[in-house]
């Protein structure tokens, strides 16, 4: 099974909770199942969030924009006024923050900069679920349109969902020591996105480590790990290690190799803490040639990634990516950009780094 096929053509946008991403869930435990490996579900509650298409209109000119998860409802008019800047997330971009203000002064709304992408994207604030205010992203190009005192009308909106319920889908390949080296994607995508991308190709990227090392004689157990719900604040991968925490079972976590946006992309992006890991990942890149065909650009393995929460609670985490591209978060992320160059290469310096770690591992 090609799970790029299977997600981004056969399943299609997959946002966390719905009856879509349970298909995908079902379909990668089936990928699995194919390497002869029994799969299992960590299953976890949650309240999911259905999206309202935006609606923007500056100046009496429609403009496009993209939802954000879990904000609050708005239908309304106001003006533009700026009241701030963010750091992107990658390079060295600032995003200006915009408030829609009402004839009293009140902030009523917020027009945010799509932190990535060449389109105005489905995106989350940097507030939590339960606290975001009525949100909307625009494109950077259309940020920089933006004026104090421009007249825009938005409405965005969307329902919270209760009792939705999502699942890890976990499978292992038995070691010599029950110490887990992870190796892990995640399986959702974003609102109308196929995310052929973000992160079919990262799941399918985990499905082929698993078909390399099956049958091998290993020191420690590989336990391989689609996440689900990494869209919203990577919230699967959060309910796995607390659940570890909670259960007394994360000193039994070696490291984790982590998949995501593989398959395309300007740069090769590695994510490694502590800097031993991160060290021991470039110098396999540079053994394998991968630092002659690619731009590389380091950092450590946290933020909008799934092995941010296992580097903050101290264990060995690495995150590989080819990053930034311009589909990422739209209906354009379609397996036809798939660059299976792009792809093999790093499969295999998360393969180099999860043998390392199986024999060698990074101490916490």
């Amino acid at each position: 099974m090609n799970l790029i096929e299977a997600l981004a053509g056969g399943v299609g946008p997959r946002t966390a909770g719905s009856d879509a991403a349970a298909r995908a869930a079902d379909a990668v435990a089936d990928a699995f199942r194919e390497l002869g490996l029994e799969p299992r579900f960590q299953e976890f509650e949650l309240v999911g969030y259905d999206a309202d298409e935006p609606e923007l209109e500056v100046e009496g000119e429609r403009w496009d924009a993209g939802p954000c998860m879990y904000a609050h409802a708005f239908d309304g008019e106001g003006t533009v006024r700026r009241i701030g800047e963010s750091s992107a997330p990658v390079g060295d971009w600032k995003l200006p923050n915009f408030a829609l203000v009402d004839t009293d002064g009140r902030e009523v709304a917020r027009l945010l900069t799509s932190p990535f992408s060449t389109g105005a994207i489905p995106f989350m604030s940097a507030h939590v679920h339960i606290t975001t205010p009525p949100t909307a992203f625009v494109s950077r190009v259309d940020s920089d349109r933006l004026q104090d005192g421009m007249r825009v009308r938005l409405k965005v909106g969307g329902r919270f969902v209760p009792g939705r319920r999502e699942r890890n889908v976990i499978a292992e390949l038995p070691g010599r020591s029950p110490e887990l080296v992870i190796v892990s994607a995640h399986y959702d995508s974003v609102w109308r996105g196929p995310g052929a991308i973000d992160n079919a190709s990262g799941i399918e990227g985990v499905r082929r480590i698993g078909d390399a090392l099956r049958g091998r004689e290993l020191e420690r157990t590989v336990q391989l790990v689609a996440f689900a719900a990494e869209e919203i604040k990577l919230t699967g991968s959060r309910w796995y290690v607390d659940e570890a925490k909670l259960r007394g079972q994360q000193s039994e976590i070696a490291g984790v190799v982590n998949l995501d946006c593989i398959a395309h992309g300007e740069k090769l992006n590695v994510l490694a803490s502590p800097d031993a890991l991160l060290g021991r990942t470039v110098e396999a890149a540079r053994g394998l040639g991968l630092l002659d065909r690619y731009e590389l650009t380091t950092g450590p393995g946290t933020g909008g990634v799934d092995s941010h929460w296992f580097a903050q609670a101290g264990v060995p985490a690495l995150t590989i990516l080819h990053f930034p591209y311009d589909e990422y978060h739209l209906p354009s992320d379609r397996p036809e950009l798939v660059d299976e160059r792009r792809m093999d290469d790093a499969v295999a310096l998360a393969t180099a780094v999860v043998e390392s770690q199986l024999n060698y591992p990074i101490p916490r």
